[in-house]
């Protein structure tokens, strides 16, 4: 970046004692007029680029600030000294993110300890645009609309790792970000509860959201809407115009109705297999080829009316409040 060879350069009028910190390796430049402390790590950056992206430096430069010369401001190589309470590694990820585009850029995979850097000091220091950024990242993973959810493997940008559902919650409810959590949940509700349970205990609580309350009601809930509505096909009165061969097709049906009790309880319940693989229903059930497409439509129709419930079955409203709030509207995602 240029400025690691200015670190050498330092005023000899710097009192040895206030230096407790090192100089950051990532972000530190020799013009920079605020010097940045986390823990024991250093960041020299510039007071107007941190004001422009963020409100919080930027109410905090516009009030008077005190001289240099005060011998109660700590000061470095002549900059004014700010010591948060931050992590070093999620400052070194957020100002990168600021200082440079190529390295927090939209529609680029970025792995997620980045992402949740940026969205916690975005959100504490309030720089919306990189808060945003971060919100769509995170939207290509677990995304809000069907059609994204459907191509979520070959569009998200955040790779996979072990443990994210607990990782993506924590995120989720410390900074106020909701438009993720309904197919968060959702993704969650495909575990064994009990694997479910144990990572979410690992999940720092913030104040009013009731985790665990949530998920484990909006699971339920979920069940039986996929019961009702993805083997909608199996109620009695389901009617199949044009069936090819009606006492054969009626028959197969009767005796999957007969035994569904049992494929609840696979290691892939049966309506959760209906839902991942609408196309090859009637035809592993041995359905006329009428009776094939009539199932198909009913299974994608029952997805559609599912996936609009979803994030009231967590209590988290509706999907046109959440994508306005956290804005996704018009993003596809």
């Amino acid at each position: 970046m240029g400025e690691s060879d200015s670190k050498s350069n330092v005023s000899s009028s710097v009192s040895a004692k206030a230096v407790d910190f090192t100089p950051s390796n990532d972000v530190w430049y020799i013009d920079g007029s605020v010097v940045l402390v986390t823990e024991k790590t250093a960041f020299r950056v510039h007071g107007t680029i941190m004001a422009a992206h963020c409100e919080i430096f930027k109410d905090m430069f516009a009030m008077p600030q005190p001289a240099i010369s005060d011998p109660d401001t700590e000061t470095y190589d002549g900059c004014q000294v700010l010591r948060l309470q931050d992590s070093p590694a999620n400052m070194k990820h957020f100002l990168k993110a600021i200082y440079d585009f190529s390295y927090f850029q939209p529609g680029t995979k970025t792995k997620f300890p980045i992402i949740a850097a940026v969205v916690h000091l975005s959100t504490k220091y309030e720089a919306a645009g990189l808060r945003q950024r971060a919100i769509d990242l995170l939207a290509t993973a677990y995304p809000s609309t069907p059609a994204a959810w459907e191509n979520r493997s070959a569009q998200r940008l955040v790779p996979p790792f072990e443990g994210e559902h607990a990782a993506y919650i924590a995120l989720a409810t410390e900074n106020d970000i909701r438009v993720i959590l309904p197919t968060v949940y959702y993704s969650a509700s495909r575990q064994p509860l009990a694997e479910v349970m144990a990572e979410l205990r690992k999940v720092s609580l913030a104040p009013n959201w009731e985790i665990f309350a949530d998920f484990v009601v909006g699971r339920e809930q979920l069940f039986r809407a996929e019961l009702k509505h993805i083997l909608a096909f199996l109620d009695v009165g389901f009617t199949r115009p044009q069936c090819q061969n009606t006492s054969v097709c009626t028959n197969v049906l009767g005796n999957a109705r007969n035994h569904i009790l049992q494929k609840i309880t696979d290691a892939e319940p049966f309506h959760q297999w209906c839902n991942a693989n609408s196309c090859e229903v009637g035809r592993t059930l041995g359905l006329c080829n009428i009776c094939c497409t009539t199932i198909e439509n009913s299974i994608k129709e029952g997805r559609k009316k599912v996936w609009e419930q979803l994030p009231r079955m967590f209590g988290l409203g509706d999907w046109e409040t959440l994508r306005a709030r956290d804005g996704l509207n018009g993003n596809g995602m």
